[in-house]
């Protein structure tokens, strides 16, 4: 799907009727059902080198840090494909914003891409997410939320210590 869109934003903008006058890529996003910021980020994405982009279609690679490279050279998003091949690592939004800082500054080198992929990404947290009325039967009616959050960690705690230990 993705694919498509890529192909059909470029083709459609040239094949926007401009008498309506709307800006062809607010046409393509109506007809699309996308903004037109979006449509514009398909039409960026088709920049991409095709081992790239292949990564993205097969959702091994994020959109969002795809558009990001896109903005690089030629010659720096093979290096960052080679890098991905080899680190089996493919580059998180603010990874693919530092290598396009990087680029614009000519300091993006191999060594740096290769440092980058190779960083630790942080795991994303899971949450236990309690409402408010699944815990009243439990607490006094006086209790507030961080009443009820400090109780049940002391529980927690109480628990712990006599089953581990």
């Amino acid at each position: 799907m993705m694919q498509s869109k890529k192909k059909a934003g470029r083709k459609n903008c040239s094949q926007v009727d401009h008498n309506t006058g709307k800006r062809s890529i607010d046409v393509i996003g109506e007809l699309c059902g996308d903004s037109a910021k979006q449509v514009q980020r398909y039409i960026k994405i088709t920049e991409l080198i095709p081992a790239l982009l292949d990564k993205v279609d097969d959702g091994t690679m994020g959109f969002t840090p795809a558009v990001q490279l896109s903005y690089l050279k030629k010659k720096e998003q093979q290096e960052i494909m080679n890098a991905i091949d080899s680190t089996q690592c493919t580059p998180s939004l603010s990874q693919a914003i530092r290598m396009k800082k990087l680029s614009e500054s000519g300091k993006l080198t191999e060594a740096e891409i290769e440092g980058i992929l190779g960083e630790v990404k942080q795991k994303k947290t899971d949450r236990v997410i309690f409402k408010n009325e699944q815990l009243y039967r439990f607490f006094p009616s006086t209790y507030t939320s961080e009443q009820m959050r400090r109780e049940i960690l002391e529980i927690l705690k109480s628990w712990r210590n006599s089953n581990w230990i």
